[in-house]
């Protein structure tokens, strides 16, 4: 599988190019029309819930062509539940949403039009080959002796330059070369937003702001059901700070489950249960990050470099989760197909040393309205989280949905709250323990 397979397999959901002339001809919320399909039915638990979205511009002309990113979710307040919608493009104007009724009771549709088609476009042209949306800066240290330089994915200048290459993976950064200090003396690095791709005016309004439904999930949200489950079990957490979320979920839930403070900031974070020997490890994915603080470049490997390494027992206890792609919103997708390509490649020696080691895939969860689109959108997100399936599908793995849950549970936080990370949780214990 290569990156150009994947774009391949994703380009319908790509956006039809149209002539853009105005923000009155964009999709407007306001005025389309969503209604159900079969009005005055009667719905049973386990039914299907079809509704149909008209969508309008703003002076209220139906829509001729698709693309729009919508959102939607069916609730009921009183008994907390909730479950996401599945939407067909018609590529006409004209969507369906796809409900499952899980229970029953009275239902709450909402429909959300999170980005109009014609912002859809903006974001995907802006996305092609654009690695400039966010930049580095590098420290270079020698002794007391400090430099600063530009540092990024992609560089576009004359000067001479520090090229940080893997050759094996393919994965490669560079930094301005500092006026004395070597390449290799480089520390840490931060990142800043720079100003961006160009926009027009009207593009630029554009971007203006306004349960699982595949496996049975066990019954682990209670301490006793958890412990039971990983007890004698090693659970490597590999990503974003949104896996970590799992570490600190466990750690205030287990009592016995201690969390062992790092000495150095850059390492591990871990917590242990010695009593019934539950290990749970957590380790930052390698660059690029999208933060204000300092990372040690050399502390923080690429994942398939920490899976290529990792110390498994070879007994079946071991489980690594993977969960990435929130730093990687700001950079083409095939940077990220191509990162998830050498996930894959690692996974598969993993698996080819250690059988019985379990795999787990957390995907993408939703994000704040108030990100900078541009650079973070929740399209972008939601397009990773295809490539992911299309690049993972087929392989022994699990899927851990949580793209579903925070649109269910109407979240859009980038670290989202305790019941959608529990739930997060569940599911993947419930592969691991099913007969509990």
């Amino acid at each position: 599988m290569t990156v150009d397979d994947v774009m391949s397999s994703l380009w319908r959901n790509f956006p039809t190019a149209t002539n853009f002339t105005s923000f009155q001809s964009s999709s407007s919320a306001r005025h389309s029309v969503a209604r159900l399909e079969q009005p005055g039915a009667q719905f049973c638990v386990g039914d299907t819930l079809n509704v149909l979205v008209e969508m309008r511009d703003y002076r209220g002309r139906p829509k001729a062509y698709g693309g729009d990113f919508i959102l939607a979710r069916i609730h009921s307040p009183k008994l907390q539940a909730s479950a996401s919608g599945d939407v067909t493009d018609f590529r006409n104007g004209s969507y369906r949403v796809h409900f499952t009724l899980f229970w029953p009771g009275e239902v709450q549709v909402s429909v959300l039009l999170i980005h109009p088609s014609e912002a859809v476009q903006v974001l995907w042209r802006t996305a092609k080959q654009n690695y400039n949306k966010v930049a580095y800066t590098g420290t270079f240290v020698n002794g007391s002796k400090t430099e600063k330089s530009l540092c990024g994915l992609r560089l576009n200048t004359d000067k001479p330059l520090c090229e940080y290459k893997d050759e094996k993976e393919e994965e490669y950064f560079a930094c301005i070369q500092p006026p004395t200090l070597s390449c290799s003396s480089l520390n840490t690095m931060t990142s800043y937003n720079t100003p961006g791709p160009s926009l027009t005016k009207e593009e630029t309004q554009l971007l203006a702001q306004w349960t699982s439904s595949f496996c049975q999930t066990g019954s682990f949200l209670n301490e006793d059901a958890i412990n039971s489950c990983l007890m004698g079990k090693r659970l490597y957490l590999k990503g974003d700070s949104t896996t970590r979320q799992w570490i600190e979920y466990l750690e205030k839930n287990l009592k016995g489950l201690t969390y062992i403070k790092p000495v150095d900031p850059f390492s591990s974070e871990l917590a242990v249960d010695a009593h019934r020997s539950i290990t749970v490890q957590w380790k930052n994915h390698g660059h690029p990050w999208i933060t204000h603080h300092s990372n040690q470049v050399n502390k923080c490997p690429y994942i398939s470099r920490g899976l290529d390494t990792l110390d498994l027992g070879g007994d079946g206890q071991d489980i690594v989760v993977i969960g990435i792609g929130q730093h990687f919103r700001a950079f083409p997708l095939e940077f990220f197909i191509h990162r998830l390509l050498n996930i894959r490649r690692a996974i598969l020696r993993l698996q080819a040393r250690s059988p019985q080691t379990q795999v787990f895939i957390k995907l993408e969860n939703n994000r704040e309205f108030s990100s900078v689109i541009l650079r973070l959108s929740d399209w972008y997100g939601h397009m990773q989280n295809l490539a992911q399936r299309k690049v993972f599908g087929d392989l022994k793995v699990g899927l851990v949905d949580a793209w579903d849950m925070s649109v269910a549970a109407n979240t859009f936080a980038i670290h989202p709250n305790k019941i959608v990370v529990s739930n997060e949780v569940a599911v993947a214990l419930s592969y691991l323990c099913h007969d509990l």
